[in-house]
Parts: structure tokens; sequence; C-alpha cells
């Protein structure tokens, strides 16, 4: 090998690298205290789409920046089990740095939930589900209407639960709870684009229905939580019946591959990756075990006992922005 050739390709490295650290550097969470506060009306509900459906009004807080000079688009975080957190205003950062105005949505606080100390099924009594979730960004988008006139078209990007939220939102059926429910005038679904990172695609209802609204979910391939696999399988599902869903796969990347901690093995994490199940009318089955729950708020508090494990891998590797470019190149293009 030449000395010119090695020099080459010294320089050629040197630069690759620099430009992966420039990109990681580029994302720096904006703060709390950068945003504007804003509280809307919404409501906790449990029971969805079961005999024990039922609600109660709260207010909801979201956090709110603005890019400079105009804008037009804007773009909602849903976080996912553990809160808000880091990664919410890191994704804020990225938007506003790209013209597209954030709005990081704490879904626990009113609701009671804390994650830190409850299991999923704790949570599900308390209303701490991911449909609570898309029931909140429908109303936040309510809200955003009603009060910045510019907004032309709205996104989301979830992870983790806040994933599997848009998961529901792209579901015929939580547009048709929501007007049954909330909105006796003509309503028009807010949303022009989704991004969900590393939902469980677990649940398949019989005879449902999607919107066909643009959707990217992006699956880290290591993930041991939230299965890739089934996210793949779930496009297939999505597509044949109505909706518009492309999961791309995160090379390398484990559950959580953007959160403030590096990789990591937490023993008493509830992994969920054998928890796919069938829906219908009244029961709920899951895949794994054959195991047949009613379809009632108590069978949606039991599946979550039957289905997981304890201990999964979670945090990001060497660059925990991987995944920006697929998902800010998602957004703006749909957005524009």
């Amino acid at each position: 090998m030449s000395n010119s050739f090695l020099m080459r390709w010294c320089v050629c490295m040197v630069l690759a690298v620099w430009a992966s650290f420039s990109a990681a550097q580029s994302y720096v969470a904006l703060a709390q205290s950068d945003a504007k506060v804003i509280e809307f009306d919404s409501e906790n509900c449990v029971g969805y789409w079961t005999p024990d459906y039922k609600c109660q009004p709260i207010k909801v807080r979201g956090y709110l920046f603005v890019p400079s000079g105009e804008w037009s688009a804007l773009v909602m975080a849903s976080h996912g089990a553990q809160g808000v957190d880091r990664r919410g205003f890191e994704y804020a950062d990225a938007l506003t740095k790209n013209g597209i105005a954030a709005l990081v949505i704490d879904h626990w606080t009113p609701r009671g939930v804390n994650m830190r100390s409850m299991t999923y099924s704790q949570a599900t009594a308390k209303g701490g589900t991911t449909s609570s979730i898309a029931t909140d960004v429908i109303w936040a988008a309510q809200y955003l209407k009603a009060h910045y006139p510019q907004v032309k078209k709205m996104g989301l990007i979830g992870e983790s639960m806040g994933a599997m939220a848009a998961i529901q939102l792209s579901k015929q059926r939580m547009t048709d709870l929501f007007v049954a429910k909330f909105s006796p005038k003509p309503f028009t679904f807010p949303l022009a684009a989704m991004v969900g990172l590393y939902p469980a695609c677990a649940e398949r209802v019989k005879g449902e229905r999607f919107a066909s609204i643009p959707f990217l979910i992006l699956s880290g391939e290591l993930d041991d939580h939230t299965l890739a696999k089934d996210c793949v399988d779930y496009e297939r599902w999505v597509n044949a019946n109505g909706g518009q869903l492309k999961t791309e796969i995160v090379p390398g990347a484990h559950h959580d591959f953007d959160a403030p901690h590096a990789l990591e093995f937490r023993a008493r994490g509830q992994n969920v990756s054998k928890c796919l199940n069938m829906v219908d009318d009244k029961t709920i089955t899951i895949v794994a075990t054959g195991r047949v729950l009613p379809n009632t708020l108590e069978g949606q508090i039991q599946l979550p006992r039957e289905c997981s494990s304890w201990g999964l891998h979670s945090g990001h590797g060497s660059n925990k922005f991987v995944a920006v470019p697929q998902w800010l190149g998602f957004l703006k293009q749909q957005l524009e």
C-alpha cells in the first residue's frame, strides 16, 4: 500500500469522523426554560373500546418552541414510559433549527403516572396508556389550531409509548371515538405526518382500518424489548388495511437508541417482546401463549402481567442522533 494512498485514506477517515461528530454536536437540547408553557384541555380515559370506557377532564401542559423568523409547520413530541426527558427537547432543537415549531407534551404529570415506581398494569389503571397519549395529541391540535392560525400543517414524533400513540392515531377507530365522544362539529384529522421511534407494534385488531397518512416507524435492529420484526410485519398489516406506513431498521441500534443514557442492561425493565396480541370485540389473545383475556378494562390491565418479562437493553450507542436525518428528513418533506 503506497504512502500517498495511506495519506488519502487517513484524511478521509478524519473527515468522516469529524462529520459524524459535527452532526452529533449540532443537536444540543433546548431546556424547558426556553419554551412558552401552554396548557390545554384533554381527557383522562380508561378502558378504551371496552364496556368500561370512561373519561374525566384534565389539563395537560406542553412546552412550545418556535423557530426564528416565520414558520407554518409544527410537530408535537410525545414521550415514552419514562415521561418527559432530554430527548424531547433535542427533538425540538432539531426541528426549530429547520424552521419547524415543536410542542413537547407532558402526558404523565396530570394523570399521576410515574413509571419509575409503576408497572404497565398500574399505569393502565390510572390512564397511563398509548390511547391516552393519542387523545392528548388530538386535543393539543385543537388548541394549536385555535391559538396559532399560522400553523398550516402539523406532525407528530413519538418515542416508545409515544410512538405507540402514533400507531393508535393511525387507526380510524381513534378518530371515530374522538368524534363520537368530544366533537359534534365537523372534524378533520389534524396530522399530516407521523414518526414513531422504537414502538411495540404488538396489537392487531380484527377488522381495523387505518388512515392514509404518511407514517414512518424507525426500529432498532437489536431491540430486545419492542421487536423490529413485529414492526416490519405490521407495515404489511397496516398498508393492507388502508394505511401508509413505512418501517425502517436502524442498524446496530437497541431500544431507546436516542435516550439520554448510554446502552445498558436494565434487569428490572419490563420487557414486552412477547406481548403480540390479537383483539376482537370480546377478547384479547396473546399470540405467544394462546392465553385469552376479556376485552375489558381488567383485561387490558392484566395483559402486561401475562405476557411481559423482566430485563431489557436500553440506551444509545456511539451516536445518539443516528436516526435524526431519517425522521427529520421525512417530516420536512411531508410538512413543507
